[in-house]
């Protein structure tokens, strides 16, 4: 029996996910159980704060951190002893370490994410543990259709699957190329002009 632990499964993307991992033969464990796990799969989408700069509070931080950053921690700590060696830990976050418009604490608290993930892959490597991150864009924008969140479960089962040892402490950005700015957009007509 392989068996996963979701956390964040009433988060958008999270119903999808868990659909998922039981078609792929995953049994969904309670957090209290004692279960050996193969794959934790933390579920932590981020929408725009629409918070302008001036206007972020300490406590818009503080709680971008604990939900981002200190419960990921929490809960990867609590999984860490029921991992098995080859265990997988996938992450689903969102793109914002590469910045954003609206709600600068939110995608600071991201960035953390994504170095938290990359530090716990290069640590728990000695355990044969593989931690990897998908950075979807942000939840409840017109992206987030129901063909998207499917999409977004099956990359995440990817990172879940074994025998992926040569990935790890990366992170699958899946954002329909939204971090392709405007001007490297604009940059093929311009090297065409010439022609």
């Amino acid at each position: 029996m392989t068996a996963a632990w979701l956390v964040g499964g009433a988060r958008p993307f999270g119903a999808e996910i868990a659909a998922g991992l039981v078609a792929e033969g995953y049994q969904l464990c309670d957090p209290k159980s004692t279960t050996p796990l193969d794959v934790l799969v933390i579920n932590v989408p981020v929408s725009r704060g629409n918070i302008r700069f001036a206007d972020i509070t300490d406590a818009d931080l503080s709680e971008a951190l604990q939900a981002l950053v200190y419960d990921v921690i929490e809960t990867v700590q609590a999984a860490l002893p029921r991992l098995a060696p080859g265990g997988r830990i996938v992450v689903v976050a969102a793109r914002g370490h590469l910045g954003a418009w609206g709600g600068v604490h939110l995608m600071a608290a991201n960035a953390a994410l994504i170095a938290l993930m990359r530090s716990m892959a290069m640590e728990f490597s000695n355990r044969g543990l593989r931690v990897n991150a998908l950075a979807p864009d942000f939840a409840g924008e017109p992206w987030d259709t129901p063909a998207a969140r499917a999409d977004i479960a099956d990359a995440a089962i990817f990172l879940a699957r074994p025998g992926l040892q040569a990935i790890s402490g990366q992170t699958l950005l899946f954002d329909s190329m939204q971090s392709l700015r405007l001007t490297e957009s604009r940059a093929p007509r311009e090297l065409n002009k010439g022609t």
